[in-house]
């Protein structure tokens, strides 16, 4: 059974653009982003996760975000994680998670610091 290690209220930031604002919560075996409320344009952002088809890469790889008609879903299993790193954009703090596969997930979490959720997660994929 899955421990649960932390949560986090924290916007999602799509590559695509937009942002998604909700409760990030990491256990040993996954990080599960579900969003509370969209904050950017919500044309852009829903289609994104709508569209989960297009973002499967070729070759079979596990699909990651997914919608329904009231929350966006981001699946991130442990597995599946290469890497985690702690980035600036101005002032703002962000959490970027790296698959094997090559996706980035970026988590920003405004002006606090996500040192604690860095290493939360660099336990899990380390261990």
């Amino acid at each position: 059974m899955a421990q649960e290690l932390g949560e986090w209220t924290i916007n999602y930031i799509p590559e695509e653009g937009g942002r998604y604002t909700g409760k990030l919560t990491v256990t040993s075996e996954r990080m599960l982003f579900k969003s509370l409320y969209e904050s950017s344009n919500k044309t852009i952002v829903k289609a994104i996760f709508l569209d989960v088809g297009t973002f499967a890469a070729a070759g079979g790889h596990t699909v990651y975000r997914y919608s329904n008609d009231d929350e966006a879903t981001v699946d991130l299993p442990v597995a599946d994680i290469a890497r985690v790193e702690a980035t600036k954009k101005g002032m703002m703090k962000r959490a970027v998670i790296t698959m094997k596969g090559g996706e980035t997930f970026s988590f920003d979490y405004g002006m606090l610091s996500v040192k604690k959720l860095v290493a939360t997660i660099e336990s899990i994929i380390d261990g």
